[in-house]
């Protein structure tokens, strides 16, 4: 029996938001797990049929048009190549180079670098999660293979909410053994029926939705999923509705139809930054990361081809050398005789001559590449920008920048708590099968972190102590500019800390102002 027009139909849907952002996506999560992937990945194909790739083709490595016609294969597609051609990335650098380039350079890991610095800074800190007895057993195993919550959001959706701006989240009851028999209670629990499993769903399979009328909850979603067998995994699509999840196959058959009882379909999209011209997509934090890494790659290549072509030099000589099957005969013990002119009376010999090449295009190439790992590191707050030539940083200048490393950590940290905030709910009526009763959860994330080293501690301190052993004439002024300095210094506090700081330094600053006014000395 052929599948209903209308499954057909549903299958085939796909989000205008989708149509638009998915090759982004893929090249986003491309530049997060890089190397082959990265190297060998084809976003569409240009108007000769080339595939399109990271590496950008210049226009003289374009094959002549009457030499190809027709003839042109990519080992690294499906094809008529073996396996053992198509698993070499050099297959194909031998006189193309195009080939070359994209066989040996290396490819950058900035945006990895990026987020795991940033997490491995969040996540060594401790963070607070109080919540119902239920749910902190669940935070103890979230996905069925006795994996945290701190080792799931720090390893799994972290870096994919941060590379890609969001992430979709799927809560569900696993279904019962084929066989068991469910009758009662204990057979739900002996089977494990009742714990909640969480995965997570890239954007580029979650196909089309609609939202309800605040913008924040899936009514419907159609999800492509991908089921293993032994031979080959398979592409099926799954309908999410607020009463039960429908699986086709790739004809528009109905595989199976499962109820729930949560009463809205169990889908999350967390994200990082919604983007303001879209209703339903995120905004990539690392997205000019990713832009400079591939134009990275790209220079990377042309210095490596450079170099490569270069490393031989030419040898020009007397054209009467040269024999018709294009050789010159080099005598014994490798001499390579010279041309001897007996033209105009006198005896003159030529002489062969190394062809230098020009490496001021090299060493643009060069600059251009340290400018963009500069610019990498300013965009992610991952090194100290230097003093001026040859004047080191003092120790506010240090301050100042871990001042900003210190609020960019801060502003992820509130992103993946509030995350975490979203998911914890939603595991709670999971959990409950659909009860909407609330219960106080608490996830606190760290907002300070010691990004200074002893060194740079001291420096600052001892920068502190010198202006304020001088302050106290003007205790207004003074006690105004010292507190912003000292929040400068000591990023993170909470609003009390800072208030207690701030009465510290008031009381200093009149006691100061006092001694001066009645010719005491001052504490210095």
């Amino acid at each position: 029996m052929p599948p209903a027009p209308e499954s057909v139909d549903l299958i085939q849907r796909r989000h205008p938001e989708w149509r638009e952002h998915q090759l982004r996506w893929r090249w986003l999560l491309d530049s997060l797990e890089g190397g082959e992937r990265y190297r060998q990945a084809v976003y569409g194909y240009d108007i000769r049929g080339l595939p399109i790739r990271n590496l950008i083709r210049h226009k003289r490595e374009y094959p002549d048009p009457r030499d190809v016609a027709g003839s042109f294969c990519d080992p690294f597609l499906p094809g008529p190549f073996p396996d053992s051609v198509r698993s070499d990335p050099a297959a194909l650098a031998t006189d193309d180079d195009y080939e070359l380039r994209r066989a040996r350079t290396p490819v950058p890991t900035f945006v990895a670098e990026a987020i795991d610095t940033h997490l491995s800074r969040i996540y060594a800190r401790e963070v607070k999660r109080v919540g119902p007895d239920r749910l902190m057993k669940w935070w103890s195993d979230v996905d069925g293979c006795g994996t945290t919550i701190d080792q799931w959001m720090a390893e799994t959706v972290a870096p994919l909410l941060l590379t890609l701006g969001q992430i979709d989240l799927v809560f569900d009851h696993i279904e019962a053994p084929e066989g068991e028999e469910i009758q009662t209670r204990a057979d739900v629990e002996r089977l494990g029926l009742d714990r909640c499993f969480v995965a997570y769903i890239l954007p580029e399979n979650m196909l089309w939705w609609r939202l309800d009328p605040t913008g924040h909850r899936y009514q419907e979603c159609l999800v492509r999923e991908c089921h293993e067998s032994v031979e080959r995994s398979k592409e099926y699509f799954r309908f999410w509705t607020e009463f039960d999840s429908t699986l086709f196959d790739p004809a528009g058959n109905v595989i199976s139809i499962t109820p729930h009882a949560y009463g809205r379909v169990p889908i999350i999209r967390v994200f990082d930054r919604r983007k303001p011209r879209c209703k339903n997509i995120g905004q990539p934090r690392y997205e000019g990361v990713a832009e400079r890494q591939r134009e990275y790659y790209n220079r990377d290549s042309e210095l490596i081809l450079s170099d490569t072509t270069q490393a031989h030099p030419l040898l020009q000589g007397p054209e009467d050398f040269v024999q018709a099957d294009g050789t010159i005969p080099i005598g014994p013990s490798w001499l390579l005789p010279k041309k001897k002119n007996t033209q105009g009376g006198t005896t003159t010999y030529e002489g062969f001559d190394i062809v230098d090449f020009p490496k001021d295009g090299a060493e643009s190439i060069r600059k251009n590449k340290a400018d963009l790992r500069d610019d990498v590191d300013r965009d992610s707050a991952l090194v100290r920008p230097t003093g001026r030539v040859g004047v080191a940083q003092s120790g506010l200048s240090k301050a100042f920048d871990h001042a900003d490393g210190n609020n960019r950590l801060a502003k992820i940290a509130k992103i993946l708590a509030r995350a975490e905030e979203r998911i914890a709910e939603l595991a709670l009526i999971v959990l409950d099968d659909g009860s909407t009763e609330t219960e106080p959860i608490l996830i606190l994330y760290p907002t300070e972190f010691d990004l200074f080293t002893a060194s740079d501690m001291a420096s600052a301190t001892a920068s502190f102590q010198q202006l304020v052993a001088g302050a106290g004439a003007l205790p207004i002024v003074e006690g105004l500019m010292l507190a912003k300095l000292m929040r400068l210094c000591l990023p993170g506090l909470g609003d009390g800390q800072y208030a207690e700081c701030d009465d510290e330094l008031n009381d200093y600053l009149a006691d100061q102002n006092q001694k001066l006014g009645t010719g005491e000395p001052s504490a210095d």
